[in-house]
């Protein structure tokens, strides 16, 4: 018998989940087509959309008249009653590591960014650096004076290999911090749940969960930077992987005798080939030995320049920061075309403030093209987006909205 009970509260949890994640993806939406969407019972729906409303979740709405009359064949008749998320009924904080330092942003269920910050973080060892970042979400509520209760929980996105569903930095890329229970002290601290992703598939899930547009059940999240990233999401679910590593082309190989990858040491990764770090790495190399460019001239530090100059200088038609960045975009092409022949993806996003730039957007579509097997560049849709460095840490807000208000268990 208690086998029987265990699995119908099983059976009540995935079906509560499945109706917020309906709600939260087709609202405003009649409790009729949730049932159809899902196959389920009247009854099933109106008592878990009627839960839901008496934890203020979820209200009730009437469609706009233009839409009723067009579902309703201009035809007279009782209106329809929708339902659909309460934006502040909850909030949930965001937290990324990066380059640009500790990113943090407060938003309501739908995304809409309350408030966010930014703080220079330079410190390496790992405890004080756990109370900083805590400090920082004090400080980000105790200016927008939401109510504590009201925080649902908190994401934190980080660089490297990260085990999201123990809750631990295995590796971290940019400090180095080997197995710290991030999600455990971070929730110690600050008294809210928490959950941690890595940083590029945290940029995956706020596409998915927060875009203004509606985006396919699966496709492919082309993330560069300093490292490189390709997280999945597949039909709704972000694939991790059984060991939580999916989607780190960075260490796909690209070149068995290329130089030795910066972040793992080995050779020939497409990190140590690719990245911003490697363009950069050429690009100082190429001054050092003495190569002609405009990089002396647009660079504060010419023997360190930054991702932002060597654009520049590729814009002024440098020949040094146009035929690196060229050689880059070509492998990240060759790289993209594996992908879209891999998985066949309906959509890649692709993320990157190298393709901020149009040649370098065209460079990389054409050699894309090159390389694709049976199916032609235009059959899948590459999306090119700005460049946010918030991204990430909306994108781990995402992730705290997924799995403490729609309680995602997969």
């Amino acid at each position: 018998m208690a086998r029987t009970g265990t699995s119908l509260e099983r059976l009540r949890s995935h079906n509560t989940e499945s109706i917020k994640e309906i709600i939260y993806k087709y609202g405003p939406i009649s409790r009729a087509e949730i049932a159809e969407r899902l196959q389920l019972t009247p009854p099933t729906i109106t008592t878990n959309v009627a839960a839901l409303i008496q934890k203020g979740l979820v209200y009730e709405c009437e469609p706009d008249s233009g839409e009723e009359k067009r579902r309703a064949g201009h035809t007279l008749g009782r209106r329809r009653i929708l339902v659909d998320f309460v934006p502040d009924a909850r909030y949930t904080v965001g937290v990324a590591q990066g380059h640009f330092g500790m990113l943090l942003c407060l938003v309501d269920l739908r995304g809409n960014v309350v408030s966010q910050r930014q703080y220079q973080d330079d410190l390496d060892d790992y405890d004080p650096a756990m109370d900083a970042i805590a400090g920082q979400i004090e400080a980000l509520l105790k200016e927008t004076e939401i109510p504590r209760e009201r925080i649902a929980g908190l994401g934190v996105g980080l660089p490297g290999f990260v085990d999201g569903h123990k809750g631990i930095l295995r590796y971290g890329a940019i400090k180095k911090w080997r197995d710290k229970p991030v999600a455990e002290d971070l929730s110690r601290r600050t008294g809210f749940p928490c959950r941690i992703e890595n940083n590029a598939r945290c940029c995956a899930l706020g596409e998915e969960l927060f875009s203004s547009k509606l985006r396919p059940e699966t496709f492919a999240y082309f993330f560069i930077s300093r490292g490189l990233a390709c997280p999945l999401v597949i039909r709704g679910r972000l694939h991790t992987g059984e060991m939580t590593g999916a989607g780190e082309i960075g260490h796909m190989v690209g070149d068995r005798f290329g130089p030795v990858c910066p972040t793992c040491g080995k050779r020939g990764c497409l990190e140590g080939i690719a990245s911003e770090l490697a363009i950069r790495s050429r690009c100082a190399q190429a001054v050092e030995a003495g190569v002609p460019s405009l990089l002396r001239a647009v660079c504060a530090d010419p023997l360190h320049p930054k991702i932002e100059e060597i654009l520049q200088a590729q814009r002024g038609g440098d020949r040094l920061a146009g035929s690196v960045m060229e050689e880059a975009v070509a492998y990240l092409g060759i790289t993209l075309a594996n992908i879209i022949n891999f998985i066949n993806p309906a959509l890649v996003i692709v993320d990157g403030r190298i393709m901020q730039e149009e040649a370098n957007r065209k460079l990389l579509l054409d050699v894309t093209r090159d390389h694709l097997y049976s199916i032609d560049v235009g059959e899948v849709e590459i999306e090119f987006v700005p460049h946010n460095p918030f991204r990430a840490a909306k994108g781990a807000a995402a992730l705290a909205v997924k799995k403490f208000v729609l309680q995602e268990s997969r």
